[in-house]
């Protein structure tokens, strides 16, 4: 059995997209849980300034995930379109 470029192209492309897509998941918990600590921290009168720019961050971090998914799956879309 002989298994071509392309089939192993895909099969890296289709692990990236995985990888990619649970680093997203983990991204959005992680968004959800320092906005819980902002919220804590404003209502104990304590400063929100590094929270608030480390969600900053990671909204940021986020948005570049998303954009490399996009990627991605425009690359497993043509490569589909070469087979």
């Amino acid at each position: 059995m002989t298994i071509t470029y392309n089939e192993i192209a895909g099969m890296a492309i289709h692990e990236d997209i995985e990888r990619v897509e649970q680093h997203i998941r983990e991204i959005e918990q992680r968004i959800e849980r320092q906005r819980a600590v902002i919220t804590q921290a404003e209502e104990n009168g304590l400063p929100t300034d590094g929270p608030s720019n480390f969600l900053w961050f990671l909204k940021e971090t986020l948005s570049l995930s998303r954009d490399h998914l996009a990627r991605l799956l425009a690359d497993e879309f043509r490569a589909g379109d070469s087979e």
